[in-house]
């Protein structure tokens, strides 16, 4: 068997639990404004995209793109079952999530918030912000990088243990706003749920995961000193269901984290138009305690544009 060429940095099994009525994913495009339809093995992959450079001489140059399909393999018939039993329990039931499970599925949403394009682009601009690499590295350079993060530096493993201890929550969506996923789909957002959040650290100070497993179904895995109060409710279906300013809230997330593609069973992209030009800005701050935070994604965002 010939060695994976087309390389996803969000799983297809995931990805298929958006599809459409005709089987096929939505996608915006956040650079061209385009919106197309897509399967499941077209969107959020690139050609070799983790395959090492040959300067690493580590033996095997997909290392890590075969220790994530071993990894997903894995977790994508327990996502599957745990997608269907949340989705039929009533609130306040807990989803059967065994300790085993639990740490399966910590170690991949972990490796889905690290392994993408938009992380390894972050992590390049933070590499470059504090001097500690050139500015406009190579391809390889940033291949490098983002190996030695994934593979020697323990970041992804004390995020997967901070997720591991953190208080799980599923929320249902049974409103006309969908969710909507992307070829980021692990967002972080602070405390009072009002700032989206990029970091390379695990969980603190009440930052909390949402992540979207369905159209009509999100996980929230909140910190667990912070919410120590919720902790009768670790896996449960919450009491909470999503109304539509809260799915929007959500998909807002997918759209600021979103290294390009915004993905949806349907074609309804209108609500995350209008969001989008508020990156960056101070159309949403809450103070002034929010501008160092806005002037740092404006200037992403605009190293981001000049590069492409």
């Amino acid at each position: 068997m010939s060695d994976p060429k087309l390389h996803h940095y969000v799983p297809r099994f995931y990805l298929a639990n958006f599809l459409g009525a005709k089987r096929c994913l939505w996608v915006y495009d956040k650079h061209t404004q385009r919106v197309f339809a897509a399967g499941p093995e077209r969107i959020a992959a690139e050609t070799q995209f983790y395959r090492l450079p040959d300067s690493l001489d580590i033996g095997d140059p997909l290392l890590i793109e075969r220790a994530f399909a071993d990894l997903e393999s894995k977790i994508a018939p327990i996502f599957s079952r745990i997608v269907t039993e949340a989705s039929n329990l009533a609130p306040l039931e807990k989803v059967n999530i065994s300790g085993k499970e639990r740490k399966l599925l910590s170690e991949f949403i972990a490796a889905q918030y690290f392994r993408t394009v938009e992380f390894r682009e972050l992590l390049a601009y933070l590499m470059e912000e504090s001097g500690l690499s050139e500015a406009d590295g190579s391809q390889e350079e940033r291949k490098t990088t983002h190996f030695v993060l994934l593979s020697g530096s323990g970041l992804v493993e004390q995020f997967a243990e901070s997720v591991f201890n953190a208080i799980w929550m599923f929320a249902k969506n049974q409103t006309g706003t969908t969710l909507t996923t992307s070829d980021h789909p692990v967002c972080i957002k602070d405390y009072d749920s009002k700032v989206w959040l990029k970091i390379i650290g695990p969980l603190t100070d009440g930052n909390y995961i949402v992540y979207p497993i369905s159209p009509s179904l999100v996980l929230y895995c909140k910190e667990l000193t912070f919410w120590e109060k919720l902790r009768d409710f670790d896996l449960c279906v919450s009491p909470v269901v999503l109304n539509d300013d809260m799915a929007h809230h959500e998909n807002c997330g997918q759209a600021f984290m979103a290294s390009r593609f915004l993905i949806s069973c349907r074609n309804d992209f209108q609500q995350v138009r209008k969001f989008i030009p508020s990156i960056g800005t101070n159309m949403y701050a809450r103070d002034n305690s929010d501008s160092e935070a806005i002037k740092r994604t404006a200037d992403y965002n605009n190293k981001r544009r000049r590069s492409k």
